[in-house]
């Protein structure tokens, strides 16, 4: 029987890092306010650019030294190390997938010693902060990166897509993905809609479960 072959798409606020960097930094930068936007962007009546935007201007501070500094409290899952390993192994292309900022995974990989492709939305922080959204889909503006139309894009023709996340912005991608792992509102969504899902708490979780699922030892 013909081995299959799967590519891997990863969310990373949540998923890959153990917090939403881009809560974290709201948190620490924004007056009030940024609830409400939020709450509006969760009811999808804010696309991820209008509510970035909205909520940018609550700012008290637009210093990037400032925002690289609350990376340094971020934590990466400890067992996703192992996993890239894994898919490195075997020839299994991993793609980070984000509606995040660029600049903060950048960050956050260079420290971890990854070297990993990955799409997020660009933050810009002159003349005032500011995003561009370059992987936006063109049928529908909600997020600033479209999981989706990359992940369609990226795979291969004789690849199962394995799909990662916890969040909003991976709704679209789980529901076409060949393989779900997911957990908190991913893994709530999915039950709700009826997609088949297997909940995960960590990366060790997700190898263990997908040596049953593939048939393969993971050593």
């Amino acid at each position: 029987m013909e081995k299959l072959n799967y590519a891997f798409f990863v969310d990373f606020d949540g998923t890959i890092a153990t917090i939403d960097v881009c809560e974290a930094l709201v948190l620490a930068f924004s007056r009030e306010g940024w609830q409400e936007l939020n709450e509006k962007w969760e009811r999808k009546e804010l696309s991820t650019l209008e509510c970035a935007r909205k909520t940018f201007k609550l700012f008290k501070s637009g210093n990037p030294e400032d925002f690289l500094s609350i990376l340094d409290e971020v934590a990466i899952d400890p067992y996703f190390r192992d996993f890239a390993t894994y898919c490195r192994e075997r020839g299994y292309p991993l793609t980070i997938l984000s509606d995040g900022y660029d600049c903060c995974i950048y960050q956050l990989l260079q420290r971890e010693g990854l070297k990993l492709p990955y799409y997020a939305n660009k933050l810009l922080f002159t003349p005032q902060l500011d995003i561009e959204t370059p992987y936006s889909s063109q049928s529908c503006d909600l997020c600033g990166v479209c999981k989706l139309d990359l992940m369609e894009q990226l795979k291969k023709q004789n690849q199962k897509t394995v799909y990662i996340g916890d969040g909003y912005s991976d709704f679209c991608p789980a529901q076409k993905a060949d393989v779900v792992f997911a957990k908190t509102k991913l893994y709530k969504h999915c039950q709700k809609v009826g997609k088949q899902a297997i909940l995960f708490k960590n990366f060790r979780d997700i190898l263990l479960d997908f040596e049953k699922l593939s048939g393969e030892g993971i050593k």
